[in-house]
C-alpha cells in the first residue's frame, strides 16, 4: 500500500510522542513550549483508521475518521483526514463522496506542501477519480492556493502594525506611545489574532501594537512558532531576533517610548515572550503571559542580567488548563523568584483559552502592576540592543 504523507516531520512526532507525554506531567519545562502544537495525526484512533483503510476495511476506517473528526472539529491540519476520507471512498467506488472529502482537503489546505501535493497527484488510492474531469479541476485549484501562498508570502511574514492616532497628523512634539508585542499562539494568524485579543486594550489605553508570526505555515492562514519538539530550543533566538528586527523597523518610522516596551502573548507566543522578556530586560519593560509552556533553558547565562533589571512577569495561568495543568506552574515560578526574578502567577478559571475581554482586563491590571516598579535601576544597561 502507498506510504501516507503526514506532514514534513512525521518521523519526529512518532518519535516524541512518549517524550511529550511525560512532558505534559510537568508541564514546565524545555519540552513545554511544543506541547501546544496539535496534530490531528496524533489524535487517538487517527493512525489506526488510515490503516484499516490502506489494509482493506475501508468502512471500519471511514467510520473511525469520523469519530476522530467530530472529537476534533478545529485542528488545523485536519486537510490530512479529508484526504484519507476521499481515499477510502475512491477505493469503494464512491466518487460523489471522494470528490466532497478532496474538496475540503484541498480547502484547508493539503497540498500547500510539495509533498503533500505530490500525493495528491500520484496516490493509486485516487485512480478511480482520474478520469473524472473534477479531478483536473481540483488540481488545478491546489497548484492555484499554493502559488497563490508563495506569491504573497513575504507580504503575510510582514508584522502586523498598528499605531493609535495623533491628535495632530503634522504635529512632531508629540510625546512617544507605548508599545505592546503580541506573539501568537499555535495556529494563529498574526494579524487576525492581535485584532481580538489585543486591539482593543490599544485603542483604549493608547498603546502601539505590534504582531510578528511564525514561519512555519500549516494551513492556509494557520501558522505557528515551530512544530516539533527539538524547534523551539533550536529555534527561539532566531525568532526573537526576529521580533527585535520588528520593533526596530517600527521605531524608524514612529515615536515609540523605549521606556514602556511590554511583551505579551498565548501558548507558543507565551513561551517566546519569556525568553524574550528574560533575555532582553534593556528593553522589555515587563511581561503578561498567557496559558504557555516555559522552558528553564531560555534562561541559561542571561539570568543575571534579568535579575539586575527587576522586571517583573505575570504567568496567567487557567485552574483547568488540560495542555499545561497549573499544578506544577507555582513551584516552576517559585524556583525562579528564588534566583531573584520578579515572577508572579494569576489563577483564573478556566481551560487553556482565553476569551478577548479577559484578556484585556488582566492585561491593563497587570501592566499597572509591571509599572509600579522603575524602569531605570543602578548598575542597568539602558534600552538599546536586543539579544
Amino acid at each position: 500500500m502507498p506510504t501516507r504523507i503526514v506532514g514534513a516531520k512525521s518521523a519526529a512526532r512518532a518519535i516524541a510522542a512518549a517524550l511529550l507525554a511525560a512532558a505534559s506531567l510537568r508541564a514546565q519545562d524545555d519540552l513545554a513550549p511544543t506541547l501546544d502544537a496539535v496534530s490531528i495525526q496524533d489524535r487517538p484512533g487517527f493512525i489506526e483508521a488510515v490503516e484499516q483503510i490502506a489494509t482493506g476495511r475501508e468502512r471500519e476506517g471511514l467510520a473511525g475518521l469520523a469519530r476522530v473528526l467530530q472529537q476534533f472539529p478545529a485542528d488545523p491540519d485536519r486537510f490530512m483526514l479529508h484526504f484519507n476520507v476521499a481515499c477510502g471512498h475512491a477505493r469503494l467506488g464512491e466518487r460523489e463522496a471522494a470528490f466532497a472529502a478532496l474538496d475540503q482537503a484541498i480547502e484547508l489546505g493539503y497540498a500547500i506542501h510539495p509533498l503533500r501535493m505530490e500525493n495528491l497527484e500520484g496516490d493509486p488510492d485516487l485512480d478511480s477519480l482520474r478520469a473524472d474531469e473534477r479531478y483536473g479541476r481540483l488540481l488545478l485549484r491546489a497548484r492555484a492556493q499554493r502559488d497563490e501562498i508563495r506569491a504573497g508570502w513575504e507580504r503575510q511574514m510582514a508584522p502586523f502594525r498598528w499605531l493609535p492616532p495623533r491628535s495632530e497628523p503634522e504635529a512632531a512634539d508629540e510625546p512617544p506611545v507605548p508599545l505592546l508585542i503580541v506573539l501568537h499562539p499555535y495556529g494563529a494568524e498574526r494579524e487576525a489574532f492581535a485584532r481580538e485579543f489585543y486591539l482593543p486594550f490599544c485603542q483604549e489605553h493608547g498603546f502601539a501594537l505590534l504582531a510578528p508570526g511564525g514561519r512555519q505555515i500549516i494551513a492556509p492562514g494557520r501558522f505557528a512558532w515551530w512544530a516539533a519538539p527539538g524547534d523551539f530550543l533550536e529555534q527561539f533566538r532566531q525568532d526573537q531576533r526576529r521580533v527585535h528586527s520588528a520593533l526596530e523597523a517600527l521605531r524608524k518610522e514612529a515615536s515609540i517610548d523605549p521606556r514602556r516596551i511590554y511583551v505579551t502573548g498565548m501558548g507558543q507566543g507565551a513561551a517566546l515572550g519569556f525568553a524574550a522578556a528574560i533575555r532582553n530586560p534593556q528593553w522589555v519593560r515587563g511581561a503578561v503571559l498567557f496559558g504557555g509552556g516555559y522552558a528553564p533553558a531560555t534562561l541559561s547565562d542571561w539570568l543575571e542580567r534579568a535579575r539586575s533589571h527587576g522586571r517583573r512577569i505575570a504567568l496567567v495561568h487557567g485552574d483547568a488548563d488540560p495542555l499545561y495543568p497549573f499544578a506544577p506552574l507555582p513551584a516552576f515560578a517559585e524556583a525562579l523568584q528564588q534566583k531573584g526574578l520578579a515572577i508572579e502567577i494569576e489563577k483564573v478559571g478556566g481551560g487553556h483559552d482565553f476569551a478577548p475581554q479577559a484578556v484585556t482586563a488582566h492585561l491593563a491590571a497587570r501592566i499597572v502592576w509591571i509599572d509600579a516598579v522603575p524602569f531605570d535601576r543602578p548598575g542597568a544597561e539602558s534600552p538599546v540592543r536586543g539579544r
